[in-house]
């Protein structure tokens, strides 16, 4: 990593880099098509085909410009100049996650892109970032029937820790299960 919290990854193509307020736009594109591509089937297709980039990016413009400190820092993977998904993280939301640890509050990369790398990429550099601030472990959320986004967190590390929540979207319940990584010194 240089200065610039900038990391080539392998390949001249793809760079990881700190996300700001210009990204937001880009980030809102990742969120839609990541959300409608792996959640169909999850969710229902009236409420996905619902989301808009517009409302995402003022939501994801508002948390990067509202991020002064880097307390709750972004990623995003570019290749050939192009976003093609983001990583964020913060301190743990949840009351039982024991400190010092963070919280992976969202990974997408667009579908096109898939089984490329860039989400375990991602989360190795957002793992960096909290193991050097001294965090132990590192805990997100997923819908408990998405077994692609299972899959690819067992096969990286992560193991389920017990927890459940539902959540409500647009009168829809679904179920996430929680993750959680030990982050090693």
């Amino acid at each position: 990593m240089n200065d610039g919290g900038e990391h080539d990854i392998e390949s001249t193509e793809l760079l990881i880099r700190r996300a700001g307020p210009a990204d937001a736009r880009a980030i809102a594109e990742v969120t839609v098509a990541g959300w409608q591509a792996a959640y169909r089937g999850i969710l229902p297709d009236d409420f996905l085909d619902s989301l808009r980039v517009d409302a995402r990016e003022t939501a994801w413009r508002s948390m990067l410009e509202s991020d002064v400190g880097g307390g709750t820092p972004a990623w995003v993977a570019e290749r050939a100049g192009r976003i093609v998904g983001f990583v964020s993280s913060g301190p743990p939301r949840d009351e039982d996650v024991p400190l010092p640890a963070a919280e992976i509050y969202a990974l997408y990369v667009r579908p096109e892109s898939w089984r490329q790398g860039l989400g375990t990429a991602l989360l190795e550099v957002a793992r960096d970032h909290w193991r050097a601030g001294g965090a132990q472990a590192v805990v997100l959320w997923v819908f408990e029937p998405n077994l692609r986004a299972r899959s690819f967190y067992e096969a990286t590390g992560w193991q389920l820790d017990g927890s459940r929540q539902e959540l409500q979207l647009s009168g829809t319940s679904a179920i996430e299960v929680r993750y959680r990584a030990r982050l090693s010194s």
